[in-house]
């Protein structure tokens, strides 16, 4: 029987994420995916700043960015009755270019391009798994099965076995882990197994999904180049979601009641939005169903789930994947933990009790996007009445459009999430930021993300980070901290010492010394050392 520390099953952006994780983390996996081929329809569209951070660390940023819009294509969004008909309101961001050219680390602008080394990065999640595939193959600890599928599994107190039958051949094989994650997607058979529920909203809407090319396009309509098309009227409700500039897109038309998707002809279809025929090639059509469902349990014993088969979004807002990059990124370094033995007994049980809240948060925050949507998405002709009355309508359904702008501006979702109540996060009696959709306010407070400062041109404070925890020390550095050090190594826990001298970067932080974990998550602040270090780092590693 072949052993691995951890198991994956499934080969998506969270399970290649996951094991591009583990992997750079030098933890032996394997993947394990029933199709033979990743699935090259899009789907998501957006790379968030947090994600697109954690891609930093491995080195694949550039590539998916490259992969996607072009970093000096405007960042526009469209709300228009059809794209034959009238603008009812726009979003302009600035282009990835303009925040690759913002460097200054004494910038003290609250503006969101200085919160991130990033902004939404829109690439295509085909292309992004094609650069986590090659990047995970590249990887020695890592091993990747595709034509392969999970029949059947069992675990007791030492690991898990999985009978995996290779569905061209009907051959079974049998391995055992340490731990499995199950990354299977929104109709897990490891959660149904599990008996594991999931509680929220089902079925909020359907849509068919068109990935098509249209070299004509932009000539077709009279509005401007978007990463995003918002049609509003009835008959062509839905969103055009933009691959390359301006000749390869993905039409979601909203189904209406009865309607089945394969009844759908494409080319049809985008011409009735388009308002006229053209040149179209249909790449592939896929349904969907929208979704604010969250699993009432993340893991059981030595079995987690991550990504889709925690929670299943409407991908309004583009949280989906991301929230399940960040399960990931999360349980990643636990599973080390407990794999190379510094990690204690509470700490895979935090995996739940900080992520399960989070996928209640971002799948509602996604849904309550999705309703306002909705909501706007039901009139008829009345958008394109060209009289006293239309304009009247359209007045005022622009106000309640302007309240759509965290659809796309919604960096305070994608970084602001904090662990509230989590068992391995020191409080340090700070108030708690306001959790703004729209806006994240930077805060090195415990159970927050770490906040970016560029600290010389180029390189952000995440790049000096370790892939342990880091210690953070601001203009100090005393006996406390090497007995700090010294402790951390007893016990085996990988911790890097970061002195910083920027009073820019003390002043974000708040503090002379600040903990952060290796998901880049502030775990303890202070501006004095601990007089017992062992009891600080046994709550951190959930020894406590």
């Amino acid at each position: 029987m072949t052993n691995y520390s951890v198991i994956i099953i499934g080969a998506g952006s969270v399970g290649l994420s996951l094991a591009a994780e583990l992997g750079w983390r030098g933890i032996s996996c394997k993947i394990i995916e029933k199709y033979s081929t990743l699935n090259s329809h899009p789907r998501a569209n957006a790379v968030a700043n947090r994600t697109m951070e954690y891609y930093r660390r491995w080195g694949i940023d550039n590539e998916i960015t490259n992969a996607g819009i072009p970093p000096d294509h405007p960042a526009d969004y469209y709300w228009v009755s059809s794209l034959h008909g009238i603008e009812l309101h726009k979003v302009s961001l600035p282009p990835y270019k303009k925040i690759k050219e913002i460097n200054n680390p004494d910038d003290t602008s609250v503006e969101e391009h200085t919160w991130s080394p990033y902004l939404k990065t829109i690439t295509g999640q085909n292309e992004v798994e094609k650069v986590l595939l090659k990047y995970v193959m590249s990887l020695k600890s890592v091993d990747i099965s595709f034509d392969n599928e999970l029949i059947n599994f069992s675990q007791d107190s030492k690991g898990v076995k999985c009978d995996i039958k290779n569905v061209i051949t009907g051959d079974i094989d049998n391995i055992k882990a340490d731990y499995l994650v199950a990354c299977d997607g929104g109709k897990s058979g490891v959660r149904e197994r599990l008996n594991i529920k999931l509680s929220g909203r089902a079925d909020m809407a359907k849509f068919v999904s068109i990935y098509f090319k249209a070299p004509d396009f932009m000539k077709c309509h009279k509005f401007g180049t978007a990463n995003i098309y918002f049609p509003l009227h009835k008959n062509y409700a839905g969103f055009l979601l933009n691959w390359d500039g301006g000749t390869t897109f993905t039409y979601h038309l909203m189904l209406k009641e009865n309607q089945i998707w394969s009844d759908i002809e494409p080319k049809a279809a985008i011409e009735a939005v388009l308002g006229e025929t053209t040149k179209i090639d249909i790449i592939s059509s896929q349904p969907w169903t929208a979704h604010a469902l969250v699993a009432d349990r993340y893991l059981d014993n030595r079995i987690i789930l991550a990504g889709d088969s925690a929670h299943l979004f409407t991908p309004t807002g583009g949280f989906g994947m991301n929230t399940g990059v960040s399960d990931a990124i999360d349980i990643a370094w636990k599973l080390q933990a407990m794999i190379e033995g510094w990690g204690g007994k509470n700490l895979l049980e935090s995996y739940h009790y900080e992520r399960h809240p989070i996928g209640i948060r971002n799948t509602s925050e996604a849904a309550d996007c999705f309703d306002q949507l909705y909501s706007v998405m039901q009139y008829g002709d009345i958008l394109d009445e060209i009289s006293d009355k239309g304009e009247a309508f359209r007045k005022e359904l622009s106000i309640n459009l302007k309240e759509q702008n965290k659809l796309i501006a919604s960096s305070g979702t994608l970084l602001g999430y904090r662990y509230k109540n989590s068992n391995i996060i020191i409080p340090d009696g700070t108030e708690e930021t306001e959790d703004d959709p729209r806006k994240y306010i930077p805060t090195a407070r415990p159970g927050h993300r770490a906040p970016h400062i560029w600290l010389e041109e180029g390189v952000s404070i995440y790049d000096r980070f370790g892939k342990g925890f880091t210690l953070i020390v601001f203009n100090k550095n005393d006996a406390s901290v090497n007995s700090f050090m010294n402790e951390a190594n007893s016990i085996n826990l990988p911790l890097k010492l970061l002195e910083i001298n920027n009073k820019y970067a003390q002043k974000l932080y708040k503090s002379t010394y600040v903990l952060v974990r290796p998901d880049l998550m502030v775990t303890w602040r202070s501006d004095i050392m601990p007089s017992n270090p062992k009891q600080l780092l046994d709550i951190v590693r959930g020894a406590k």
